[in-house]
């Protein structure tokens, strides 16, 4: 009888988790930054990022971005993948956290942790998570203009989930510098156009 009572509870959990009544969120702070960066010739393992003014900066195909994302359920969310490949741009890495524990080394280091499938991050609810994408702009005129929210996959216990985090436009400067806009401003720009422009330049 126990059993037959509990059945009606689990289905129940479950379809209201699939309906989306129990919809697991993530929202991103509005501001957000992108920069270059820099292998080094002699040691492709070490990389230089820059954050100057993009119009005197030298050039470059590969390009970051860093954004605060929150959890806003009252339940973890365990990431396990963040962006996907794109036209034009390609993910080469993604790190999560502002620093991060390297056990080879045994220290903390600057940077945030990798994030792949097999080293997901749980983020408890209410937490924020700053995240780091790499990329390589393979043609910077294939970058779509149109608005691309963010794909990040989390695991629950009925599945493997998408959520589409949404960043605020830029709008550029002439001297190259910028600042957070809206979306229904006409010379903002979404973010994959604005670090493409980095590169088309």
């Amino acid at each position: 009888m126990v059993a037959a009572a509990l059945i009606p509870l689990v289905v129940a959990g479950v379809l209201t988790d699939i309906s989306g009544a129990l919809a697991p969120r993530l929202t991103a702070e509005p501001g957000w930054s992108g920069w270059y960066v820099y292998g080094d010739a002699t040691n492709p393992l070490v990389e230089k990022e820059s954050m100057t003014n993009r119009r005197p900066a030298a050039q470059t195909e590969h390009v970051a971005q860093r954004f605060v994302v929150s959890n806003e359920n009252w339940m973890p969310l365990t990431i396990v993948g963040v962006e996907v490949d794109r036209p034009g741009l390609r993910v080469e890495r993604v790190t999560v956290g502002n620093t991060y524990f390297d056990r080879a080394l045994q220290m903390v280091r600057a940077g945030g942790e990798p994030l792949t499938p097999d080293r997901p991050y749980e983020l408890a609810p209410g937490a924020s998570l700053t995240i780091a994408i790499y990329y390589h702009v393979t043609d910077c005129r294939a970058v779509p203009a149109s608005a691309q929210p963010i794909p990040v996959r989390i695991r629950r216990a009925t599945g493997l989930h998408t959520i589409e985090v949404s960043l605020y436009p830029l709008r550029p400067f002439p001297t190259g510098g910028w600042q957070i806009s809206m979306t229904k401003d006409r010379d903002a720009v979404p973010w994959q156009r604005f670090l493409a422009d980095h590169v088309c330049r």
